[in-house]
């Protein structure tokens, strides 16, 4: 096996600083680098700047990778403090230099398939199938014809399309049980999924409502039939409860509040639109053992997570978080134990409070504590 003698080539070896910040080894470390790695050590320790390192090489595979023309991996340990760091070797410059070219053409493909998809997986990079522009196996998705049709609901709900959705199935094959429908603006007149004119102006008004400044860049329509009709169920039920109880000086009090919910994760935005709101998972319960909404999308951007698009070069940072229809009735101000919530002192049957929250009157903070009491229906992402 003859490896090109390029050990004293600059960015022959590099080191990854964090956050995809690599630096060039440089000679003399690395000629001891690319000694030790052609003649198949497994690895190699040398000293600089008055530390000690270990660089784990791997087996003689690897050399038969490079003699492939592929890049190789290694790790970097200080012998000190125990730091670990990634180390690649490139076979040459030249080659490194078309790497670079071939994934940076690999993320524009990506790019454009994600911007023109019609389907809605595509939240993460770590989603993304390879470049394609077949969408993956769907199947029709279909509301019934009477969800959200009464006045009760706000009128974004009451516009919402039931019927010709579909149900994508997700690349690494999880459990799909609704229809998610990635949007644009309707001038992006290179995009497939535009959303239409009063759909997104509803959503930017409501975007600028909840305080966010930055840029709406697209929003996910999510339309679970299963927890649709568990929600209009619910509603129905705390409807006629507070209608039976005539003492109580709020029995039309009941209302659909759209408000702002984060979650940390990718996984937990696309288990929430499988499952819902979940009050068993609540970590911080300031003001009850339940699940929280905000009024404003920039407290609950502190609880959102970040999405990785394709082109992170346009977009450096984005967030998601969810837009939710919230049952809301009576309230009263919580505490980090409450549940579930105290009885209502102007009711006749005793009934509880329907929901909690931070402060009377004009409260900013909502916590539900039955179950389907809020439903998500965006998940917004932003700058």
């Amino acid at each position: 096996m003859v490896l090109p003698a390029t050990a004293t080539q600059k960015g022959y070896w590099q080191c990854d600083l964090g956050s995809g910040s690599w630096i060039d080894f440089q000679w003399p470390f690395s000629a001891i680098l690319e000694q030790a790695f052609c003649q198949g050590w497994s690895s190699v320790d040398f000293r600089r700047g008055g530390h000690d390192y270990r660089v784990t090489l791997g087996t003689a595979s690897r050399l038969q990778e490079a003699c492939a023309g592929k890049p190789c991996d290694a790790e970097q340990v200080n012998q000190q403090t125990g730091a670990k760091r990634r180390v690649k070797r490139w076979p040459s410059w030249a080659q490194k230099q078309s790497f670079e070219q071939q994934w940076a053409m690999q993320a524009i493909q990506n790019w454009e398939n994600w911007n023109g998809a019609d389907w809605a997986w595509l939240l993460d990079v770590n989603t993304l199938v390879p470049p394609s522009t077949e969408s993956p196996p769907r199947r029709s998705y279909v509301l019934g014809c009477s969800t959200f049709q009464s006045e009760f609901w706000p009128p974004i709900l009451r516009q919402w399309p039931k019927e010709n959705l579909m149900c994508a199935a997700h690349p690494q094959g999880e459990r799909c049980n609704f229809a998610l429908q990635r949007l644009t603006a309707p001038a992006l007149t290179e995009s497939k999924c535009k959303a239409s004119p009063q759909e997104w102006n509803a959503l930017q008004e409501l975007w600028q409502q909840g305080g966010r400044g930055s840029k709406l860049l697209a929003a996910f329509r999510v339309q679970n039939r299963g927890l649709i009709e568990a929600f209009t169920a619910q509603q129905q039920v705390m409807q006629r409860r507070l209608a039976e109880d005539h003492s109580d000086a709020h029995a039309q009090s009941l209302g659909v509040r759209l408000l702002w919910h984060g979650t940390r994760t990718v996984q937990g935005l696309l288990d929430i639109c499988r499952d819902g709101f979940d009050r068993a998972r609540a970590q911080t319960c300031a003001y009850g053992k339940g699940c929280y909404f905000a009024s404003s999308a920039n407290y609950s951007d502190r609880y959102a997570c970040d999405v990785r698009l394709p082109r992170s070069d346009l977009y450096p940072r984005v967030r998601a978080v969810f837009l939710a229809a919230v049952l809301v009735g009576d309230c009263v101000v919580g505490a980090s134990n409450m549940y579930p919530p105290p009885q209502k002192p102007h009711s006749a049957s005793g009934e509880r409070y329907e929901n909690a929250c931070d402060r009377l009157p004009n409260p900013s903070i909502f916590v539900t504590f039955k179950d389907h009491q809020a439903l998500p229906l965006y998940i917004m992402l932003y700058e």
